[in-house]
């Protein structure tokens, strides 16, 4: 059996990098959103923080890092008391599932800028939408790479381990 990497260590400064970046790219959406028509920016931003309090419920609690307390996000901390895992689930099967409800969060925001750029140019549309991308696309999966490299979640199809490791695992 493969020897595994020790889970990288959770402190202060780790939660609030990765949620500093999530909340950036959500005001800068609310932000490239509003400029459409204000309430859309407010209704993004309400349905962003929303659908990480879904993604807490319906897939953290079958992370590794959420039973083990090193969430780099610190996700567990808000809602390991809140929800539970249930039996036969797994994270790489509620991850395919359910991950969905952050999509738009990433998407809509990007269209709204090119439908800006397209039909009421700007160059503060223009200069949104380029810092959106840069921390949405860029950004953000750069410095969760670091977690993911480290990461002793098996079935996770973000990373996914080396099959031996997963082979030799399975009863």
């Amino acid at each position: 059996m493969l020897p595994s990497p020790l889970p990288l260590k959770r402190n202060t400064w780790t939660i609030l990098r990765e949620n500093t970046l999530q909340i950036l790219m959500y005001i800068l959406g609310s932000m490239l959103i509003g400029l459409i028509w204000w309430p859309l920016g407010l209704v993004y931003l309400a349905y962003s923080l929303y659908s990480n309090v879904l993604y807490m419920a319906w897939i953290c609690p079958y992370c590794g890092h959420y039973a083990l307390g090193t969430c780099a996000a610190g996700f567990d901390i808000l809602s390991r008391k809140r929800f539970k895992p249930q039996p036969g689930k797994t994270f790489g099967s509620e991850f395919r599932r359910k991950s969905w409800v952050l999509y738009p969060g990433w998407f809509l925001p990007p269209i709204a800028g090119l439908y800006l750029l397209v039909f009421q140019f700007s160059w503060a549309s223009l200069a949104l939408l380029a810092i959106f991308c840069l921390d949405a696309f860029w950004l953000l999966p750069e410095v969760s790479k670091k977690h993911c490299e480290n990461c002793e979640t098996v079935d996770c199809p973000r990373y996914p381990k080396n099959r031996k490791i997963r082979q030799s695992l399975q009863p």
